[in-house]
């Protein structure tokens, strides 16, 4: 069988089935936008000189972000040429839109160079549910333990960065707080992360931490900040902040990519205070996580 090479791929000639390790995993699924992978589609319709796709999308899906593997195969009762689509995504939808279902439409000459008129089959799989309404999102499970390890992550970078400003600083009891923090950092980078406590969403604000370290549950706060950060250890640029806190200090951010903000615009973020720093006066002070971030 020969591979025809679209978008992104250009195969040779191969015989047998394609091995796996091809760009856009193909050996697993893309259940969500999130995921690389063998796209599974919501939809599929076949018209004419062009294929409709149906796919999952947070807004940012474009055919650009999908490779097509097309296999030209061979009747022996039927010189019409017959070929083999699978539709891979290999660039993943990490938009902040909401879930939702667009249509990708591949003209069968222009966009894949295939020969017309033709035979034609899709091998991705296609999701049958009872109605729209129960558009699957991301089990709940994955995104949860996602979030739990992030949220660990972020605390053990905080506990690291007070380790070596107590190692930097002439405090009294400089010793035990670094004996302390190290053995806060050796629970933490043990804990699994199913383990690590998650917030209640019901009563986010609630009474400010009174104790110092790590927040188990972390806390979580709403901001709206002047500039966006640029890299962990940022301090942000709180609207409203006096000489008195409260201060927040970035220890992680959702996908651990700091370019999705545009300088110099405004943004409300959603935090989790994952440790409280020991600050004078008792002022606020706090490590955090940006979970997820709005432009105002």
């Amino acid at each position: 069988m020969k591979w025809l090479g679209v978008g992104l791929m250009i195969l040779g000639m191969l015989f047998g089935v394609a091995s796996s390790g091809e760009t856009g995993n193909p050996g697993q699924y893309a259940r969500t936008p999130e995921e690389t992978g063998i796209l599974l589609l919501r939809g599929l319709r076949i018209e004419g000189g062009t294929v409709h796709l149906t796919v999952a999308t947070r807004g940012c899906t474009t055919k650009e972000d999908v490779v097509v593997q097309v296999v030209e195969k061979e009747l022996e009762s039927d010189c019409t040429p017959y070929y083999e689509l699978t539709f891979l995504r290999e660039t993943p939808d990490t938009c902040e839109g909401e879930l939702r279902e667009e249509s990708l439409v591949y003209d069968l000459e222009d966009d894949l160079h295939l020969e017309l008129p033709c035979m034609l089959s899709v091998t991705n799989p296609v999701v049958c549910s009872p109605a729209k309404d129960e558009f699957p999102e991301e089990t709940p499970r994955e995104e949860d333990l996602t979030l739990r390890e992030d949220l660990r992550d972020a605390a053990i970078w905080a506990v690291k960065a007070e380790i070596q400003r107590y190692q930097e600083s002439e405090h009294p009891d400089k010793d035990a707080k670094i004996s302390a923090l190290r053995e806060t950092l050796a629970r933490l980078q043990n804990m699994p992360p199913e383990d690590y406590p998650l917030p209640s969403e019901e009563h986010p604000l609630g009474a400010p931490p009174t104790n110092f370290g790590v927040l188990l549950p972390p806390e979580i706060r709403e901001v709206d900040v002047v500039s966006p950060p640029q890299r962990p250890g940022d301090l942000l640029e709180v609207v409203g902040m006096t000489r008195s806190g409260p201060f927040y200090h970035v220890a992680g951010i959702r996908g651990r990519d700091f370019s999705v903000f545009a300088p110099s615009s405004q943004y409300r973020l959603k935090l989790y205070l994952v440790y409280r720093r020991e600050y004078f006066l008792g002022i606020p002070n706090y490590y955090v996580y940006i979970a997820s971030w709005e432009e105002r």
